[in-house]
């Protein structure tokens, strides 16, 4: 069974790229999970027709924390697409605590130790763990799938755009920091495109200094943010669009990748020092 994690910046498009990835290993005649790893519990949103399931910490409070007491038919949800698609989907979502209350990272953690508690992944007889992970990793409990080895895989979805990549570079970090206790490895970069002037060439170089990869990139498109405002993807609204086709090739080379490495990282000056230099070409 291959774990990947989809990590990135929030509000890159993260949850998008890895809804569209996980269908498409899916559509592989492939049973895959996607574990949304974010307290807002939306990643899995556009593989369950716009719906928003209950999630891991909610169900846990519910029970007193009394992980015995659950069944996995209360936290895992069959995707409603597994008739469109070649293999199987199956859905869950770690949640976390109100805003301003709790850490963001301890749904993380919980949601993990349930489905590996309830012996998930082995009964299922998945192919594939797809984790959706928040943010820049600066709290523990989003950076455990890497800490932990849950995810073997990791691949960050970036733009061009200067923020992004630090907080791309911040994540190579973690993955080199954890590398040797755990045995993750990057996969690649994902280029999620904002229409920045020479962006694929920003990502590419980005991609080289880091001593990975673009494993391939996504257009900036009008379709996919109607595709999120109807709480579908691609492959249901536009199956035969350029943008589609974007995401099959994006999936296909992540599955076929043999490349991994432990990555470096890179300060704020020296990156946007050598950021300025492309953009003003």
């Amino acid at each position: 069974m291959r774990q990947l994690a989809i990590y990135g910046k929030g509000g890159i498009g993260k949850s998008m790229v890895s809804s569209h990835i996980s269908f498409g290993i899916a559509d592989r005649g492939l049973k895959v999970m996607h574990v949304g790893c974010d307290p807002k519990h939306d990643s899995t949103r556009l593989l369950l027709r716009g719906k928003m399931p209950k999630t891991v910490l909610d169900t846990l409070r519910r029970k007193n924390f009394d992980v015995k007491s659950i069944t996995r038919d209360e936290i895992v949800f069959a995707s409603p697409l597994n008739t469109e698609c070649q293999g199987k989907i199956y859905c869950a979502e770690s949640g976390g605590p109100d805003p301003g209350l709790g850490c963001g990272g301890k749904g993380v953690i919980e949601a993990i130790e349930t489905l590996q508690h309830l012996n998930v992944y082995k009964e299922l007889e998945l192919d594939a763990v797809l984790y959706d992970v928040l943010g820049d990793v600066v709290c523990g409990g989003f950076s455990m799938p890497i800490r932990q080895g849950y995810a073997e895989e990791i691949y960050i979805v970036s733009s061009g755009e200067i923020e992004v990549l630090f907080a791309a570079s911040n994540i190579c970090k973690a993955v080199s920091r954890f590398a040797g206790r755990s045995g993750a490895r990057l996969g690649g970069i994902i280029g999620n495109l904002r229409e920045l002037k020479n962006e694929e060439e920003i990502l590419g170089t980005f991609a080289e200094m880091m001593g990975t990869q673009v494993v391939g990139f996504i257009p900036y498109s009008e379709k996919i943010k109607e595709c999120s405002g109807k709480g579908m993807t691609l492959y249901q609204l536009a199956p035969d669009s350029k943008e589609c086709d974007a995401f099959r090739t994006l999936t296909e080379n992540i599955w076929n990748n043999k490349m991994f490495t432990i990555p470096k990282s890179i300060n704020f000056e020296e990156l946007y020092t050598w950021w300025r230099t492309i953009v003003q070409k």
